[in-house]
């Protein structure tokens, strides 16, 4: 099997509206006051309107996805302000925006990979596009300007350092649009793996190097399970539970070369604490017991076209003419056949903050900031 067989986004499509996101109930646990703030970063899992600015200038503007956050509702990063008490993260693009309780800088579509780098790659699948192909050194320069012009204004080195000190520091899920660049290509994996890893910890390091002292690092989910990932994979291409194999196996390597990297960065900066976020194995435990989480369908897409097992169509993608919504989103893992629904999403960030899916336990980073 080909292991450069299929790889896919989960970041993508569309214009974003920014809106506050629809609530749903709260985690059981609070953890209010433990941080001043939070600064988000990631792909399209992660971002909560970035793009509505950036859709006048790419193929953002073309999309027809309904809602605000590629989603139903609240994203993991919204359940997580939810549970320290604090307001949804506002866009970093949004001008009108108060920031002064945190700022999320992730954007749909997004790669670890610098742009000079794409451009040797190409892109090849239907659903990218070469001219939105925005990378974490975007997210990376636009963190570095609100520090200075904003943040960190008016203040010394010494001050700045210590407010980013009591800042979360949320880092979503990067890396796999830089796989669906790979498609077609020469270029091989594990080289590919190690570079986007390498640009992810790069960033890390230089948020470390900035002052922060609590960041939370997501793996990637299962992204084999999604319906554009089975619907573009051969029916041989298939893993014990169905998925598609050969992405599979991807996102694990990537996983396990992520989860090394950061067990170095904590060898090397041991007076910050750094989470793993296991998106993998959260995604799966809701994915092998779906009753459990109260769901009915754990791999058909809500909103799509083409009904059947999966309905998903990647050519009448959800909000295009022809497709339909289900009536209850909260009985399906899946949207739009990329993204999440809110209560996925829910469930997810639960598991991260509440049920140990994050190492060290999200509990234990409490403490340390608590000083317990």
């Amino acid at each position: 099997m080909n292991p450069n067989h299929l790889f896919f986004p989960l970041a993508l499509l569309s214009l974003f509206l920014f809106l506050s996101p629809n609530k749903a109930s709260s985690l059981h646990k609070s953890h209010k006051g433990c941080f001043s703030k939070i600064y988000a970063f990631g792909d399209s899992y992660t971002d909560t309107g970035n793009p509505q600015v950036l859709a006048r200038h790419t193929v953002f503007a073309k999309s027809n996805e309904p809602v605000n956050r590629l989603c139903d509702g609240s994203r993991v990063i919204d359940f997580v302000c939810e549970a320290l008490s604090l307001p949804p993260l506002p866009p970093y693009k949004s001008t009108s925006s108060n920031f002064s309780l945190g700022v999320n800088f992730a954007i749909a579509r997004s790669t670890a990979l610098p742009m000079d780098y794409e451009d040797d790659i190409g892109v090849s699948h239907p659903l990218m596009r070469k001219e939105a192909s925005l990378n974490l050194q975007t997210q990376v320069e636009w963190f570095e300007k609100f520090l200075q012009e904003v943040d960190c204004k008016g203040r010394n080195v010494s001050a700045c350092k210590a407010e980013l000190g009591n800042v979360l520091f949320w880092i979503g899920a990067m890396g796999v649009n830089d796989y669906a660049r790979a498609i077609s290509s020469s270029v091989p994996l594990h080289g590919l793996t190690e570079m986007s890893i390498g640009s992810i910890c790069k960033f890390i390091q230089t948020l470390l190097k900035s002052g922060a002292k609590y960041i939370v690092v997501q793996g990637l989910p299962p992204v084999g399970c999604l319906p554009l990932a089975m619907s573009s994979s051969p029916l041989h291409d298939r893993d014990k539970i169905g998925c598609a194999a050969t992405a599979n196996s991807a996102i694990m390597i990537h996983n396990e070369i992520l989860q090394r990297k950061l067990a170095n960065l904590k060898t090397k900066y041991p007076s910050s604490t750094i989470l793993y976020a296991d998106y993998w194995n959260a995604y799966l435990a809701i994915l092998m017991n779906p009753k459990k989480y109260h769901f009915e369908e754990p791999f058909k897409a809500c909103c799509g076209a083409g009904g059947g097992e999966l309905n998903f169509n990647s050519d009448s993608l959800c909000g295009s003419k022809g497709t339909s919504t289900c009536n209850d989103p909260s009985k399906y893992i899946n949207w739009d056949g990329i993204h999440l629904t809110e209560a996925m999403h829910q469930h997810v960030a639960d598991l991260f903050l509440n049920q140990g899916f994050c190492r060290p336990s999200f509990d234990r980073m409490i403490e340390n900031k608590s000083g317990m």
